[in-house]
């Protein structure tokens, strides 16, 4: 690879064409629409960047995530093949369907991750970026919520096994349970979720006093949040517990699950960001980052999902957005400036007795964590 090279783009056609039935709410064409933004706003042409097709791994790597049975489920629900077995897997159900390509697509959305961690350890590029990836539901021997292969877990586990120290954190609105569960009784791993609180949505789980167990205790770090949180609640809490405690682990790799269902316009869930306090979370994490994988998880108001995964890339590339079709009708796939609107939002907050609940909440769970977690 090019010694130039320090930001990578995973990019796979053909599983940005899959769709697991047309009422899903999760749209796996997300990355093509977000590789046209890179290019309307003239941020993947530099010398420094390079975009990546991923090759498929060796399938004996799925073993590090997942049961070899639900793997052969998994594999069979894609053929086509109904087993009646395929509920207690997770399959089937309205959050996971079965569809052709099923595997294939679980399969190199996984190699995408795996391969960019290898980049990471190999010192071969310091920012990786896999829109395909992020299904950081997917238990071991089951599908969860939209996700049927962690690839996050994945890939993790073989830095791990590398004798590398990884720092999850994990934005996404819905709390990163499979992850979780993969890494709860270890102190090679910190993984830090924030969310909405398990009270008020999917997964139900989450919680600020779930910080580990054995030599795991206190490697393990929820931030719930009440309903409603605005940026200014939001960027509270991180600020009072992710930066200070990557900084204590110092970890070789952060991964970051840069899901965009948080954004007060996400159909799903119930928090009030906007792109302000995104940018600025991604901005504090590319500060404290040696290096990074971002994997994109949720994100189910497509139009902001892929505008926010946009301007995370302009900040880990210091780049700054150039819309060069701006004032011209058409152009380009995506749409003219009128259908795409800004990358951009203006403030917003909560008020009154809402915001007054979200706030209380937040010091509640920060305070909580701060007398508890320890290294």
């Amino acid at each position: 690879m090019n010694s130039k090279i320090k930001n990578v783009l995973f990019y796979a056609e053909d599983i940005a064409q899959i769709e697991y039935n047309a009422d899903h709410p999760f749209k796996p064409h997300r990355a093509k629409i977000f590789l046209e933004l890179l290019k309307r706003y003239n941020l993947i042409f530099e010398d420094d960047q390079k975009i990546i097709t991923p090759s498929k791994i060796d399938e004996s790597f799925l073993n590090l995530g997942h049961d070899q049975n639900y793997l052969l489920a998994l594999k069979d629900s894609s053929a086509g093949k109904f087993k009646a077995d395929f509920i207690k897997y997770g399959l089937g159900t309205s959050d996971n369907p079965i569809f052709e390509g099923l595997y294939e697509f679980s399969w190199i959305a996984t190699s995408a991750t795996y391969q960019g961690a290898q980049l990471l350890a190999e010192d071969k590029a310091r920012f990786i970026f896999n829109p395909h990836g992020g299904f950081h539901h997917a238990g071991f021997k089951q599908a969860e919520g939209f996700c049927y292969i962690n690839d996050i877990v994945i890939a993790i586990k073989s830095l791990v096994a590398r004798g590398k120290r990884v720092a999850y954190l994990d934005i996404d609105v819905h709390h990163g349970n499979g992850v979780q569960d993969a890494f709860y009784e270890t102190d090679k791993v910190l993984t830090i979720s924030i969310h909405e609180s398990g009270r008020t949505l999917y997964p139900g789980s989450g919680f600020e006093n779930e910080i580990g167990l054995g030599a795991g205790e206190g490697y393990n770090i929820n931030i719930p949040l009440e309903a409603g949180t605005d940026d200014e609640v939001y960027l509270y809490a991180f600020k009072k517990i992710v930066p200070s405690l990557i900084e204590k682990f110092k970890p070789d790799f952060i991964f970051f699950e840069l899901g965009a269902d948080a954004h007060k316009d996400d159909p799903l869930a119930n928090l009030n960001l906007t792109s302000n306090g995104y940018q600025e979370v991604v901005e504090i994490v590319n500060k404290i980052a040696p290096k990074i994988l971002v994997t994109t998880g949720g994100g189910y108001n497509v139009d902001k999902t892929v505008s926010l995964w946009t301007l995370a890339w302009s900040i880990f590339c210091d780049l700054k957005p150039e819309d060069h079709y701006a004032g011209s009708v058409g152009g380009m796939m995506y749409g003219d400036e009128k259908s795409l609107g800004s990358l951009y939002d203006p403030p917003f907050k909560t008020h009154g007795y809402k915001k007054e609940k979200c706030l209380n909440e937040a010091e509640r769970v920060v305070s909580f964590l701060e007398k508890l977690i320890f290294f």
